[in-house]
């Protein structure tokens, strides 16, 4: 029974990534403004409605790779051994991010210069609430022993949050050149040093 199961993801997530990758193409050749999901799905070989299976809207392709779906995310946490430190734990759980890095690159790209700073950052709110409550969560059900569980959670899920969606944001305001593992690597580690450059 799990077999089909992955194959049907499997092939719902070629098919996606085909979609995003038709999509970017035409907004590099074509610009954003004149790229029509109609011209998007018969270019992808697909109908309309399979388009907006995958994607509510044709703006929502420069975003997915800030999906704020983060089931990946708590499945990746929830895998993680309790011997771990929380820091690791979201660290290597991050490294599972199921998009093709290549794709998101290309996203990034055409955001920067497809659409406003504002879109953009208005939208990284909501990414970044998304994440801290996976996080929250996720510490909440690990260290259910701490006192003042619920406010040590919350800051901490908010202050790992904003690390994530920051280093991502720096990577993107870099042209994606840089090693977008490290960045991550080092934002979590600021944190988890208690923004020791500032002492």
């Amino acid at each position: 029974m799990t077999e089909p199961t992955n194959l049907h993801e499997l092939r719902r997530r070629s098919t996606h990534e085909a979609l995003r990758r038709v999509a970017l193409a035409q907004f590099a050749s074509r610009g954003f403004a004149n790229v029509t999901v109609t011209r998007l799905a018969a270019e992808a070989g697909v109908t309309e409605r399979t388009f907006f299976r995958h994607f509510p809207s044709k703006e929502a392709v420069l975003f997915q790779d800030y999906d704020t779906h983060l089931e990946w995310l708590a499945d990746a946490l929830a895998q993680r051994p309790t011997s771990e430190s929380l820091f690791d734990a979201v660290l290597a759980s991050v490294e599972s991010f199921p998009h093709d890095l290549e794709v998101v690159r290309q996203a990034a790209i055409a955001r920067s210069t497809l659409i406003s700073a504002e879109r953009i950052a208005a939208h990284l709110r909501v990414v970044q609430s998304s994440f801290a409550r996976v996080l929250t969560d996720f510490i909440k059900t690990r260290h259910a022993d701490v006192p003042n569980l619920e406010l040590v959670a919350e800051v901490a899920g908010a202050a790992l949050a904003a690390a994530l969606v920051t280093a991502v944001q720096k990577w993107g305001d870099d042209g994606c050149t840089g090693d977008l593992g490290g960045i991550v690597a080092a934002s979590v580690d600021l944190v988890r040093s208690g923004l020791a450059p500032l002492h």
